[in-house]
């Protein structure tokens, strides 16, 4: 917001930066201001309405960000238009995303990524194991709901960013069949987005500019072989990090771009803890330490059936339960000999695949203390 909070889009177009803030507008918590009756809702004014909720209490970086995007001219009279946000335990479900009108009248699509409860863990484990998950399925029917949104005459022109009256009245026509899509996420945020865009049909396809996956997991093999997803491949653009587990999941094809973080080890996931400057993200290369342990990551999973993933991940998961976890930084809080003696009692998985979930459950604990300062040299097992 300090770079170009002041900036208006004719003088300074958006920026891969920007993708970045839209797609974690997807975090904010507007369950409690927006409803369908109320949209579209400006984000001055969505601001305006949580503030008065919270009165002016400025709890997380989120809401850091919420407060400066409202003050600023730049991004100020964005539109919020959609809004949806659900959580199924029983159908292993965290799904939420919202879509923005840009000044220039691009329509944003922006997927949630997973938030700290372990419903939405869960459901990226799953991921190992499944080719599609119910958030992924969710992504692509929301889409198509966005996809029907009627356009305005008067947004186009009353619309000052859009040229003279003789080019808004054309881009009014032109865009009330085509109008720009951009689909964007961070974390399982940018995997729906490209899943979305993957499987969307062919006249959608069309309209979208660009897929943002922010340190994202990739897919199957099966979405891989995909055409649809092969279509779409030209206009993915993924960024991970220097130290990337998250983004280096799974299989991808499409455009990278390494960066930095001010953070280490998983924290690194934090999009808050990235490195910019005036032109953009600073450039960094992938860590040998991340290559290598993604890669033991796989070798593993290639060398499972899919029944076993399913028990490795569903026992990974009975054993949180075990220990009243529900949220993954409350990890940090269990120690090491209470994990072990969750794991004691569960007997169905076979003698290499405990000592996996052991080296597993190491790393989440481990990365899970980071956020509270230095860890010892203790662990599990």
């Amino acid at each position: 917001m300090n770079l170009r909070g002041d900036l208006t889009i004719d003088k300074d177009p958006y920026n891969e930066l920007e993708a970045l803030v839209f797609s974690l507008i997807s975090y904010f918590d507007l369950s409690a201001i927006i409803s369908s009756n109320i949209l579209p809702l400006t984000i001055k004014e969505a601001y305006k309405r949580y503030e008065s909720l919270h009165l002016g209490h400025l709890d997380n970086n989120n809401d850091i960000l919420f407060q400066a995007l409202a003050s600023a001219k730049r991004y100020q009279n964005i539109r919020i238009i959609s809004f949806i946000s659900e959580l199924d335990k029983e159908m292993i479900k965290q799904f939420a995303a919202i879509t923005l009108l840009l000044d220039d009248e691009t329509m944003v699509v922006s997927y949630r990524g997973t938030d700290d409860s372990l419903i939405g863990w869960h459901e990226d484990f799953l991921m190992l194991c499944d080719d599609v998950i119910p958030a992924q399925e969710s992504a692509l029917a929301y889409l198509n709901s966005v996809n029907k949104y009627q356009i305005s005459f008067n947004d186009f022109i009353y619309n000052p960013y859009l040229g003279n009256i003789l080019q808004r009245i054309h881009k009014y026509i032109t865009y009330k069949r085509n109008r720009p899509l951009w689909l964007l996420g961070h974390s399982k945020g940018g995997n729906l987005a490209m899943y979305a865009g993957s499987l969307a049909r062919s006249d959608i396809q069309n309209r979208i500019i660009s897929i943002d996956n922010f340190d994202g997991p990739g897919f199957q093999e099966t979405m891989l072989t995909n055409p649809g997803y092969q279509r779409i491949l030209p206009k993915i653009q993924s960024t991970i990090l220097h130290y990337s587990f998250f983004g280096m999941i799974l299989g991808h094809e499409e455009k990278c771009k390494v960066i930095e973080s001010q953070n280490i080890g998983m924290y690194q996931h934090d999009a808050y803890s990235w490195c910019i400057n005036h032109h953009g993200f600073k450039v960094s290369t992938l860590s040998d330490e991340v290559i290598q342990f993604s890669n033991e990551v796989q070798n593993y999973l290639d060398s499972l059936t899919n029944e076993e993933k399913h028990q490795f991940v569903q026992a990974m998961f009975d054993l949180f339960d075990k220990l009243n976890i529900h949220y993954f930084s409350q990890l940090s809080n269990i120690s090491p000999k209470h994990i072990l003696n969750g794991l004691k009692e569960i007997t169905m998985i076979d003698t290499h695949t405990r000592k996996i979930l052991i080296d597993v459950i190491n790393m989440l604990w481990k990365e899970s203390a980071k956020a509270k300062g230095p860890i010892t040299t203790q662990s599990v097992g």
